[in-house]
């Protein structure tokens, strides 16, 4: 979606199932990645497991028999029942050797050298009057379990407790970026689309660090298959919010909700088009006006989707409206093009009621575009404390009867 010059690498990724899955706008995909092979070889060799990688295994309870739900859970309780797992399929698929270890870890590893330098020094990391020499060690170097495990090589494991030192790998979540006609995949199956941003930086240590799910995204190929879940999202709207007039702002990745949201829209007024018998030089709208208020870096660089809302006017009442913060010298946000276009969103939202739907980074861009929203609403009342009060209130209304919506990450 980006081109290789830009900060940023941003990908459009197709998945497809088989069967028929529900879903909604805002709903989630949660996928769960898998470590990469090199990593794994690389563990199994600095703890000298090659000997036991590739045996069948099965979790057993204290006095040797099956685990099984009627005693205590195993340390990964959806392999319950799964007999032939390998030390290196658990190592790839369900434990997180990538992750930033926590105190607790290097108290546990401790106790697996005999080099008493070593257990000095991860023992310190545990110590509270050295938290600050943990964090520079650990969480700002963004330094993995690897990593550790390689510094402090003496550090041997025993292959039988690597479930109870090693963190679970857990899944991580992506707004689905596809609605409408676009939830259906060619052959009859489900369609899921995502708008994802590849996570790698570098360090103040001078490494480059990548996101473990990003990284494993960007790097599969066509015909892979992948675990994954379909969780629900926070926009959930009734059909007659879905046919009210709405703002929807969506500033770069942030889009891929709006996108799902724009695609139902336009599947409701086809389907009303279609009940309606409408003639071809007739209205064919039920859906109140829409505005999308898109945000992104540079128009060339990141103008996500841009053919698709040109596409999409000619099925809903939809205006779009662009800032782009690095097109120009001073820097220009959706808050910025939100009070511009002031006017036009009172319009909108408080003379005809309708809904805003906020999706994208959790940082500063929604309390920005919450304060543009109040003073959009106060505009007409004049600048008063008492005008500013009933903007707030007026906001926070809509926020109490779901006409205010946000999912931000």
């Amino acid at each position: 979606m980006t081109p290789s010059s830009h900060w940023q690498d941003v990908r459009h990724i197709v998945l497809t199932a088989s069967e028929s899955i529900n879903y909604a706008p805002g709903d989630i995909l949660h996928i769960t990645p898998r470590n990469f092979p090199q990593d794994v070889d690389r563990l199994i060799s600095l703890m000298g497991w090659e000997d036991q990688a590739d045996i069948p295994l099965q979790f057993v309870t204290g006095d040797g028999s099956p685990a099984s739900t009627s005693v205590s859970a195993p340390p990964i309780p959806f392999l319950l029942g799964s007999p032939g797992f390998t030390l290196r399929a658990l190592l790839t698929d369900y434990l997180d050797i990538m992750a930033i270890p926590r105190r607790s870890f290097f108290s546990q590893i401790a106790h697996f050298t005999k080099d008493e330098m070593h257990k000095e020094r991860l023992l310190e990391f545990t110590n509270p009057e050295y938290i600050d020499e943990f964090y520079d060690y650990t969480t700002r170097p963004r330094r993995s379990i690897l990593e550790v495990l390689a510094e402090f090589d003496t550090v041997k494991i025993p292959w039988p407790l690597v479930c109870s030192v090693l963190p679970v790998l857990r899944g991580r979540q992506f707004s689905l970026a596809s609605g409408g006609k676009l939830k259906t995949s060619a052959r009859g199956g489900t369609r899921f689309e995502l708008l994802v941003a590849i996570v790698k930086y570098q360090t103040v240590i001078k490494r480059i660090r990548q996101g473990v799910c990003t990284r494993y995204l960007a790097a599969l190929q066509p015909g892979s298959t992948l675990k994954v879940q379909v969780q629900k999202g926070g926009l959930h709207s009734s059909a007659k919010q879905l046919s009210d007039p709405s703002v929807l702002i969506g500033p770069g990745t942030g889009v891929a909700p709006i996108r799902s949201l724009l695609w139902e829209k336009a599947a409701m007024a086809e389907e009303f088009k279609k009940n309606q018998n409408y003639g071809p030089d007739e209205q064919p709208l039920a859906l109140g006006p829409v505005i999308l208020l898109y945000g992104g870096h540079n128009k060339a660089a990141d103008y996500f989707f841009e053919d698709e809302w040109e596409a999409l006017k000619a099925q809903l009442n939809l205006t779009v409206i662009t800032a782009f913060s690095r097109d120009q010298k001073k820097k220009y946000y959706v808050q910025d093009a939100l009070r511009e276009n002031s006017s036009v969103f009172y319009e909108l939202l408080h003379e005809k009621g309708g809904s805003v739907f906020v999706c994208g980074s959790s940082g500063r861009m929604p309390q920005a575009v919450r304060e543009a929203l109040i003073e959009t609403f106060q505009a007409p009342l004049g600048d008063s404390a008492e005008s500013r009060q009933t903007a707030e209130k007026y906001l926070i209304d809509m926020e109490k009867v779901g006409r205010y919506k946000q999912e931000t990450w």
